[in-house]
């Protein structure tokens, strides 16, 4: 990876972390792919099994790379004037001018960390100070694992992150399935905080239709958030669990995109095409809720909003974003 500087306004803490970009499935072996994090568009292509990312900018007129391919030499290719450039991001061929067999600095592209973890592809623009998070359902043998997403909303990531993890919403925004308005009390739960993460344990709470598969029942969850933009819950007992994690992208400050990765251990006559309907239906019902809210970035400043008591994991998530010195997405 070419060493740079980070930009001057991007949130070290974010820079120097990992984050989901794309769906593996979605990048081809011929086509570039763009996406966007922290206002950069980023190249993804494939060279083999690898996955590179790159500034999506030619660095001699600025075209978009992604509107290139892939050659068959392994390079990546400008579609305006055929300039191409290897997996390390180095220029490799100019052919307005073929008589040129070394290139200066300035005709090298910036590349980036990048990793598929989980069916997902994660980039971090800077140097990962953290590996990606372990979702230590994914993968294991009893399991059904998938995704869900991309799900764009028009609010900040932090915002999208605190509504993951609150409780007192479901009866209303998801009554039916997550919740009934005749059994609204949100019952006391522990908290735990450590230096990176924070668990809230022992929440019990009656839900109709809990996983989409029509059961209703009375349900524990457990709940941790262990990146700024990323948490995971698991509902269930020691022999029927169902998790999901979720990644949050931060796009611009008021502009983002959730990833789902959902797991389960039982139910195998209930296809993952069904219950990414129930989670797109819940994510729908969810939508319209956070991008009304204002301000669109997430205070650290408690009293600026008023709390339940039952808010206390969101407290404390806020609390830890304004320790972090988090300033991405925030006020």
């Amino acid at each position: 990876m070419l060493t740079v500087n980070p930009p001057p306004l991007t949130d070290p803490v974010l820079y120097n972390a990992w984050h989901v970009v794309a769906l593996a499935t979605s990048l081809g072996c011929q086509k570039p792919l763009q996406v966007h994090l922290l206002g950069e568009k980023i190249v993804l292509w494939r060279d083999g099994e690898r996955i590179i990312a790159c500034q999506d900018r030619c660095p001699h007129r600025g075209v978009s790379l992604a509107m290139g391919e892939v050659s068959c030499n392994h390079t990546l290719v400008c579609p305006y004037h055929a300039m191409e450039f290897d997996p390390e991001g180095l220029c490799t061929r100019i052919p307005a001018d073929l008589k040129l067999t070394t290139f200066p600095q300035g005709a090298n592209l910036r590349t980036y960390a990048v990793q598929e973890k989980y069916g997902f592809i994660w980039v971090a623009l800077g140097e990962p100070v953290q590996e990606i998070p372990q979702f230590v359902e994914w993968g294991k043998p009893d399991t059904i694992s998938f995704q869900c997403g991309p799900y764009a909303i028009n609010t900040s990531a932090p915002r999208i992150l605190e509504n993951f993890v609150d409780i007192a919403h479901l009866p209303f925004i998801h009554r039916d399935l997550l919740g009934d308005p005749e059994f609204p009390e949100v019952s006391d739960y522990k908290l735990t905080v450590h230096k990176d993460e924070i668990i809230a344990s022992d929440i019990h709470f009656y839900q109709p239709n809990p996983e989409g598969t029509g059961e209703a029942k009375s349900v524990t969850y457990v709940y941790k958030i262990v990146r700024p933009m990323v948490a995971w819950f698991r509902k269930g007992d020691d022999h029927r669990q169902f998790s999901i994690f979720i990644v949050v992208t931060p796009v611009e400050e008021t502009r983002s995109i959730v990833w789902l990765g959902v797991a389960r251990n039982y139910s195998p006559e209930v296809s993952n095409d069904t219950l990414r309907a129930f989670q797109d239906n819940v994510m729908a019902q969810d939508v319209p809720m956070v991008e009304s809210q204002r301000p669109q970035k997430l205070p650290l400043d408690l009293q600026q909003e008023f709390h339940f008591p039952c808010d206390k994991m969101s407290i404390a998530y806020r609390k830890w974003l304004k320790q972090l010195g988090l300033k991405f997405g925030t006020c």
